[in-house]
Order: structure tokens, then sequence, then C-alpha cells
């Protein structure tokens, strides 16, 4: 017997944090968090808790943007 289904879902992280000297500089942070990198991440650990032999996992990504703030 197969069982299918689909959930969808939607992830929404606000980053909000101050900057340090030990950070990356912002264009690398911007690079890692709305390039694309975070959507893999999440991607990998969705497939590593849940579906590893279960099935396939798809995460795209809508909307992404990262700025500098004055306030």
């Amino acid at each position: 017997m197969r069982y299918k289904g689909k959930y969808v879902a939607l992830i929404e992280i606000d980053f909000d944090f101050i900057r340090s000297e030990l950070m990356l500089s912002f264009d690398e942070i911007k690079k890692k968090l709305v390039g694309g990198e975070l959507t893999d991440e999440i991607k990998d650990v969705i497939r590593g808790e849940l579906i590893d032999d279960y099935g396939t996992i798809t995460v795209t990504q809508q909307y992404a943007d990262m700025y500098e703030a004055t306030a």
C-alpha cells in the first residue's frame, strides 16, 4: 500500500540585529540570508529530520530582502 500527501507552509523569518565587529560584512550576511543559502539550509534541516526515506522536499523562496537601517 502506498501513502501520499502534501504539506505546504509559509516560513517567515524577520531579521533584526545590531552589527558587531565579529560579524561578517553586510554583503556577506545578505548573501547568506537572502541569496539562497538559507533556503538550502531550511531544505536540508527538513530533509534530515523528517523526510529522508519518505519523499522529496521543495523549498521555494517567495521573497527575500535585507537592508541597513539607521535606527
